[in-house]
């Protein structure tokens, strides 16, 4: 696990110019405080800030002013990554070896397993799986990580019913922190959000 304080803003302010005759767009200045076990949601209309203020919040985002500070022994995943990381040559179990480290065929399909991943899935080449089947093929590379810090930015795009589903039971089971940005509100309530940020225009 982490430090109990996992990211803090304090004061920050990110600008983005103006470009093509377009407005210029200012978030901030946000202080913020996420601490460990937080499943903090983050919404607001398209265009607002939702996906800046994540990336303030990871120190990706250069600040015009404030400061930001990622906690000690923090590792991030987020989904947004993983549905790109299995080789589509490969079969899943390959894939997710080569993703993961995870080299024990054993260890390897125990994991998958545990994501509703079988045997009938593990030899399928993996750009055959469905994306229910590649978002929680994620999820299982990210565990094998170690990551404590969750980060979904809109995961339910793409993705039908029963696979949305499976995401929310995936992401209600991992024990970390959770920083999701979405307008699906049965996501929210189902992964048991404990706190949300409204980003206004």
């Amino acid at each position: 696990r982490s430090g109990d304080i996992v990211a803090r803003l304090d004061g920050a302010v990110v600008e983005h110019p103006a470009t093509g005759g377009g407005p210029g767009f200012r978030l901030g200045p946000v202080t913020l405080e996420v601490r460990f076990g937080d499943r903090l949601a983050v919404v607001g209309a398209n265009g607002s800030g939702k996906t800046t203020l994540l990336a303030a919040l990871l120190g990706r985002a250069p600040l015009a002013e404030g400061t930001t500070w990622l906690g000690p022994g923090v590792v991030v995943g987020e989904i947004s990554q993983g549905r790109d990381v299995f080789d589509e040559a490969r079969t899943l179990l390959e894939g997710f070896q080569a993703a993961s480290g995870i080299t024990t065929l054993s260890e390897s399909r125990s994991l998958l397993a545990k994501f509703g991943l079988g045997a009938d899935h593990v030899g399928r080449v993996a750009g055959s799986l469905s994306p229910g089947e590649r978002t929680r093929a994620t999820l299982a590379v990210l565990q094998a990580r170690g990551v404590n810090l969750l980060v979904l930015d809109e995961p339910t795009n793409h993705l039908d019913l029963p696979a949305i589903e499976q995401l929310e039971k995936a992401v209600a089971a991992f024990t970390g922190t959770l920083l999701l940005v979405t307008h699906d509100r049965r996501l929210l309530e189902g992964v048991g959000v404990t706190s949300t940020v409204e980003v206004a225009d």
